[in-house]
C-alpha cells in the first residue's frame, strides 16, 4: 500500500508532467471481461486530459497534512470517516479489477485495435452497453488509471431533441448519439494497487457483497474463539446487511481487543460509563447476551475498540475513526 504522502506525491507528479497522453477504455455490460478502447480524435482529447489533470491536482491538494485532509487507509480497516481513500487489501477481489491489469499489460502493443475487435465500433456496439470508463493518463514511465462508473444519464440519444449552435443566429438538432464523460474519480489504479475514493460505487457490485459476506463470516468464527458471547449465532443473521458486514469484516484484521483477556473485556463493559447498561449477561456474568440489534451494534464497536478516553481531559469518546500515532 502507498501511504498518504506517497499517493499525494504520485498524483502531483502526474499533474505536473510536461508531456502526457490520455486513453479512454470502456468496460462493457453483459459481456464478461470485455473492454473496448475508444478511438478519439487527437484534438478531442485535449479538454478531457486537462479536466482530469485538474481533478487529479485537486485530489492531491486535499491530501495535505492537516486534520481535515484525505487519508489513505486499508479497506479492511474502513471506518465511518468521510475523508479517506481506501486501499483495497482484501484477499478476494471484484472481477472488474482485472480490467486494470489487462489495460496495463497492453498499453503499447496492438492488443486494443480495430483489427482484433477491441475498438468501440458504432456499427456493432451501443453507448448504452458501456458500464464504466477507465482513463489511462501519463506516459510510459509515470501513469495511473481512473475508474468512473457510467450512468444512463450520461447517454444522449438522437431520438431526443437537443438544440445546438449552428451559427450566430441559428440552432440545429443533434444528428448523432453522444456520451458525456466527466473527470470525477471513483477508483484509482496506481502501481498495481486499487484505491477506492467513492466507496458507494464499490458497494453496488454484487461480487463485492459476496466478498464482504465471506470476510464477515470469517470474523464471526474468530470472534467465537474469544468466548465473549453466549448467543453469537444471532450475528450470523445480519451478515447480509452490507454496512454491518463491513464492520464485522474489519474486526478480524485490525482489532487489538483480541489480545485482551476475556475477563478484562467483560469487566470493561460493566464499568464503562456508556456500556455499563447496554449489555445483558449470562447468570454467572462471564458472557454477554446480545438481546437486541443495539446491543449487537455496541458489541461490534467494542471489538473495534471504538470506546476511547482522552489522556488530557479524562473524557470518554466513541471514535470509530482512528489514526495510530
Amino acid at each position: 500500500m502507498i501511504e498518504t504522502k506517497e499517493l499525494k506525491e504520485k498524483l502531483q507528479s502526474i499533474a505536473k508532467l510536461q508531456a502526457s497522453g490520455i486513453q479512454v477504455f470502456f468496460i462493457m455490460k453483459g459481456i464478461e471481461g470485455c473492454i473496448k478502447k475508444a478511438n478519439i480524435a487527437n484534438g478531442a482529447t485535449d479538454g478531457l486530459k486537462q479536466a482530469h489533470i485538474e481533478n487529479i491536482s485537486q485530489l492531491a491538494s486535499m491530501m495535505e497534512e492537516d486534520i481535515d485532509s484525505l487519508t489513505v487507509i486499508n479497506l479492511s480497516a474502513a471506518d465511518d470517516r468521510k475523508s479517506a481513500i481506501y486501499c483495497y487489501d482484501l484477499e478476494d477481489r471484484p472481477q472488474f479489477f482485472d480490467a486494470f491489469k489487462e489495460i496495463e499489460d497492453h498499453q503499447y502493443d496492438d492488443y486494443f485495435s480495430e483489427e482484433n475487435g477491441r475498438f468501440f465500433d458504432f456499427s456493432k456496439d451501443e453507448l448504452s452497453q458501456i458500464d464504466a470508463f477507465v482513463i489511462h493518463i501519463g506516459n510510459a514511465d509515470n501513469s495511473l488509471m481512473i475508474y468512473r462508473k457510467n450512468y444512463s444519464v450520461n447517454i444522449f440519444k438522437r431520438d431526443k431533441i437537443f438544440l445546438v449552435k449552428k451559427d450566430d443566429t441559428r440552432f440545429d438538432t443533434m444528428k448523432d448519439d453522444f456520451i458525456r464523460l466527466d473527470a470525477k474519480i471513483d477508483f484509482l489504479y496506481v502501481n498495481g494497487e486499487v484505491y477506492i475514493y467513492n466507496l458507494d460505487v464499490l458497494e453496488r457490485f454484487g461480487d463485492f457483497h459476496q466478498i464482504i459476506t465471506k470476510e464477515a463470516t470469517t470474523s464471526l468464527e474468530e470472534i467465537g474463539t474469544l468466548g465473549l458471547v453466549s448467543n453469537l449465532d444471532i450475528l450470523s443473521g445480519r451478515v447480509d446487511d452490507l454496512r454491518f458486514a463491513r464492520k464485522l469484516a474489519k474486526i478480524s484484521k485490525d482489532s487489538p481487543v483480541f489480545k485482551v483477556p476475556q475477563a478484562d473485556i467483560i469487566e470493561f463493559t460493566k464499568k464503562h460509563p456508556f456500556l455499563k447498561d447496554k449489555f445483558k449477561y449470562t447468570a454467572d456474568g462471564s458472557q454477554i447476551e446480545l438481546s437486541s440489534k443495539l446491543s449487537q451494534d455496541n458489541f461490534v464497536k467494542l471489538l473495534n475498540d471504538d470506546f476511547l478516553r482522552s489522556e488530557l481531559t479524562k473524557i470518554d469518546y466513541e471514535s470509530p475513526a482512528k489514526n495510530r500515532l
